[in-house]
């Protein structure tokens, strides 16, 4: 076990954590050549800063003399731990239902492991951009360092060795937070809604991916939750599914055909909805879900009508507002008939032709993942941050309104921290 130990084990380790899942996927993936160089790209991403953090870290907790214990601590656990994790993402692309490793003890394991390790990447990230521009000020002001004390100097490797577990127990603290299914209220005033339809209520899900950890009884707890809200439609903004083999998404139809509302239930496709194109549109509408694959539908309601459109996920290949423009035909502008559309992604919502609804719902972002709420309503994520539709409600020039769920669910590992999910419940009201 000693050879664990040593610098060039190490290095070399992590270099094929960092590397090897990206030439996994440009090898042996069966996606067309852009999607797959775009996968290396994530995956050299992801598990790059990873791979990144796990060495600061190491060298960080080997760096403290007087703290010998937890630096070889963590670097004799760390090694079957990262192999747990990667065992654990592989077996969850196939059929990983009633797998031991998703089991209760186990489901958690390589999601708290990366998650911290994803904070200590951000950690270092930030503090190290904040050195440097200390270290600038100094100079500029002709400052010098005082020497550390040997007393000081063990009080900062202690701090040191304390502070490294701060991301684990945040990211363990997140787990309850992946699953902690509620209903969320919201008043949406839209600019030609009308005032027959006022208080029409709408639940909005998105981005359930059954599949692991989002078993059939948590499935059924959304769906208890969805009819408890007694919404008059539900609507779906697509991504149901998770994987592209086995029988996964079993749990997921029953739990859908138990969920009721006078207008039915609408949807759309996500992304990963297409990983099957012929099997998955005909489950979901043996639960009694209406497909919309870039269709629209009239329904009457208060003796109004209300158009709804569902338009699939386009990627980026095509054009986009072509590709909308001629599937929103007869939806607007503002002719006076109240229009929702179903979008997976909101940021294909500015592609949409100008004054074609009322109303875009969209999930895909799972509300950023990572956020800090800072008031009543109010989150500040990082995909918010980086300019994307993230949660909430949006607002173009022509009064189209958006909302952007933070979806019942997630792809991948369950890294929502401080984004809980949600199950949508809006009240359309005339303004």
């Amino acid at each position: 076990m000693h050879w664990f130990l040593k610098d060039r084990v190490l290095r070399g380790w992590l270099w094929g954590l960092g590397l090897l899942p990206g030439l996994g996927i440009l090898i042996w993936s069966s996606y067309p050549l852009s999607r797959r160089l775009g996968l290396v790209l994530f995956g050299l991403i992801a598990f790059g800063g990873f791979a990144w953090a796990r060495f600061r870290l190491d060298r960080t907790l080997q760096g403290q003399s007087h703290w010998d214990f937890p630096g070889k601590s963590y670097r004799l656990l760390s090694f079957p731990l990262d192999l747990f994790m990667v065992v654990q993402l592989l077996a969850a692309r196939g059929a990983a239902e009633g797998h031991w490793m998703g089991g209760p003890g186990f489901m958690w394991v390589g999601p708290v492991w990366y998650s911290a390790h994803a904070i200590v990447f951000f950690g270092y990230l930030f503090g190290g951009v904040g050195r440097r521009l200390w270290g600038l000020l100094q100079r500029g002001a002709g400052g010098s360092i005082p020497a550390v004390s040997p007393a000081r100097r063990r009080f900062l490797e202690g701090s040191v060795v304390a502070a490294a577990g701060i991301p684990f127990a945040i990211s363990l603290s997140g787990v309850g937070t992946s699953y902690d299914f509620k209903v969320e209220e919201r008043e949406i005033y839209l600019p030609n809604w009308p005032r027959s339809l006022d208080g029409l209520r709408v639940a909005h899900l998105s981005d359930i991916h059954v599949g692991g950890a989002m078993d059939a009884i948590r499935l059924q707890r959304v769906a208890d939750l969805t009819n408890q809200a007694k919404p008059d439609i539900v609507m779906h903004t697509g991504d149901f599914l998770t994987h592209r083999d086995g029988d996964f998404d079993a749990p997921l139809y029953p739990a859908l055909a138990q969920i009721r509302a006078p207008l039915g239930q609408w949807a759309c496709r996500g992304n990963h909805d297409f990983d099957d194109p012929i099997g998955f549109p005909r489950k979901l509408g043996e639960a009694g879900v209406n497909l919309l694959r870039d269709e629209q539908a009239i329904l009457k309601f208060s003796g109004e009508e209300v158009r709804v459109g569902g338009l699939d996920y386009v990627g980026r290949d095509r054009d986009r507002a072509q590709a909308y423009a001629a599937h929103t035909r007869g939806m607007g502008p503002h002719d006076g008939e109240p229009r929702i559309l179903l979008l997976h992604d909101p940021s294909q919502w500015l592609h949409v032709p100008t004054g074609a609804s009322d109303l875009v719902l969209s999930g895909h972002t799972h509300g950023g993942h990572i956020g800090i709420p800072w008031g009543q309503g109010a989150l500040w994520t990082v995909v918010g941050a980086a300019g994307f539709p993230d949660q909430g409600v949006f607002t173009r020039d022509d009064e189209t309104r958006l909302y952007v769920t933070r979806c019942v669910g997630f792809y991948g590992y369950p890294l929502r921290l401080g984004i809980p999910p949600e199950i949508a419940l809006l009240n359309l009201r005339s303004a």
